[in-house]
Order: C-alpha cells, then structure tokens, then sequence
C-alpha cells in the first residue's frame, strides 16, 4: 500500500512539473516551432492543473500545491478573457448582416452530402471549404443551387460558394498549396474584402513549412490585409492557436480582431476526437476589422473531419459607394 501511495505521489508531481514548464514553454515559441507547439494546449494545461491542484491540496502538500497554483493561473489568465465580451466600435451607420462557414473537410473524408445539408440548413451567405481536394470539389458542386457563385482555387484545395458575387478575386501563393483567396465583395450598400485562408501546419513539412507559414501571418494577414481601408473578413484555418507569439505579433501588427472574443476559445481540431472540446485546439478562426461587429460565432457538429466547421454571424457597416 505505501509503494501504492508513493507511485501515486511520484505521478502526480511528475504531472505538476512537466505542466509547469509546458506552460512556460509556448511564451518562447519565437525561437522555434516545437516551443511553439506547446502553447496550443493550454486548455488542457488548465485542467490538468486543476486536477493537480485539488490532489495536492487533499494530501496537504503545500509545496507542490504552490506549484500547480502558479500553473492554474498561467493558463486561466489567458483563457479566461476570451470568454468576456469587449465593448465593439459601432459607427453611426446601417449595417448588412451576413452569415459565414468555413470548414477545413479532411481530404480523406467522405461525409460529402452531410457538409452540403449542414451548409444548406445553417443558411449562410458565404462558405469556404479547405482540403477539397477531389472528389469534394466535384461533390461540392450540388451546392451551385443555392450559392450561384463559385470560386474554385486548386491550387490551395479552397472552395468558394457565395449568394454575392465575389469580385477581383486574386490568389497569393505562400508556398506549394497554401496561401490566400481574396475577392472584392458587396452586400446591400456594404463593400467589403472577404478573404479564405489556409496556412502550412507550425509542424509539419519542417523548419521551412514553419517558416512560410509565419510570412504568411505576418506579410499577407498582418501587414496588408489588416491596413485595408475596407472591413475585412478573413475565414480559415491557420494552424495556429491565439496563443502562439507569432499570433500575437500577427494581430498587433493589424487592425484585425478574433471573432470569438466574447464566445470562448471555441476548439475546433483534434486528430481523434474533435467533437470533444477538452482535447481540441482552435486552429480554425475568423478575423474581422475593428468596424465589423460581431454577434455570434460558434462551432458546427462534427462531420466527419478531424475540425469543426465555424460559423459566424456579422454586420457589416454601409459605405456611401
């Protein structure tokens, strides 16, 4: 029974070290991508302090509960934010509303009709589709009847379906199939530039992926996109959580905001269960202009991907054109 109890003891302050430094670990992702890895799972970070915390303090080790208490609040006071509504911009305007999904499809995925009747009963205005590689760019042809424009970048494996007609469109390349689809879009006595995006994952394809990944953020999101004298709407999967430094540096540099402040952190990807929040992480995001007002975004049933789909709901500010 004491080995018992010391195995247990030895488990759990294993877990509270190896938390600890994790936790640390993501704060200096600009050095590498596998230190920067590690700030994706922050969530789970918290739970596991949490369960740390509580064993620690049942067992009345105060040393050791210090330990998972300085990891506890890491993690909560980056997480807890996003669950707090900030006051928006509202300009003395009208404003268009409009509907977006994207939803990165998993080339290996065959739930083709289920994509097309969650995209079709959501009733949106504009859906994105990334890793539609064939047969899904074929199959996702039956949504022509609802969304009677289409825009097919096959080069990135990007699907475009639009109620509005998409404008100027023009790819930017960053990489051999990753990059931007930007079009020029109207609504109603709205313009506006709406951009599909998919970027290289931070661990994938080696230092060089990483890094193509990051101008991509940096170059395409941060400085051009974000200094638009439009509103913007950017949807996709940039494989990068709202913690990375690279993240960070991305919005400071921009006019952009995350979509889902105020709604939570929102998960959207895991390799085994992604309909399951505690072990996913937000890859996938929209970001919009400080002008865009933002009333809802959410994360739609899993269909058979290893992400979510995102749906999101905005208002868009007139211009006088």
């Amino acid at each position: 029974m004491k080995l018992f109890n010391r195995l247990i003891i030895y488990f759990f302050g294993l877990f509270s070290i190896v938390t600890f430094f994790l936790s640390i670990a993501g704060y200096l992702g600009d050095w590498n991508r596998y230190l920067e890895v590690t700030a994706n799972f922050k969530l789970q970070y918290l739970l596991l302090s949490f369960c740390t915390f509580f064993f620690w303090l049942l067992t009345c080790r105060y040393y050791w509960l210090c330990l998972s208490l300085i990891c506890l609040i890491l993690n909560l006071a980056i997480i807890a934010p996003w669950y707090f509504e900030v006051q928006q911009q509202v300009i003395d305007t009208n404003y268009e509303p409009l509907r977006v999904l994207a939803f990165n499809v998993l080339h290996q995925n065959e739930r083709y009709n289920d994509a097309i009747k969650f995209t079709q009963d959501r009733k949106v205005d504009i859906a994105i589709f990334l890793e539609a590689t064939p047969p899904w760019d074929a199959k996702l042809l039956a949504l022509q009847e609802t969304f009677p424009y289409h825009f097919s970048a096959k080069k990135l494996q990007i699907e475009i379906y639009s109620k509005f007609p998409l404008k100027d469109t023009e790819i930017q390349l960053y990489g051999t199939y990753r990059g931007l689809v930007i079009s020029q879009v109207t609504v109603g006595k709205s313009d506006f530039v709406f951009v599909a995006t998919h970027a290289y994952p931070q661990f994938y394809y080696g230092q060089e992926g990483w890094q193509i990944r990051n101008e991509q953020l940096e170059k395409g999101i941060g400085n051009q996109l974000g200094k638009l004298d439009k509103p913007v709407i950017i949807a996709g999967d940039i494989n990068i959580t709202m913690w990375s430094p690279q993240y960070k540096s991305m919005i400071a540099n921009s006019n952009l905001k995350n979509a889902r402040q105020g709604f939570g952190i929102l998960p959207t990807q895991s390799i085994y269960f992604p309909q399951t929040s505690w072990l996913a992480i937000p890859l996938d995001h929209f970001l919009v202009s400080q002008e865009v007002l933002v009333t809802n975004m959410e994360t739609g049933k899993n269909i058979g991907s290893d992400h979510l789909p995102i749906l999101l709901d905005v208002l868009i500010p007139n211009q006088t054109r």
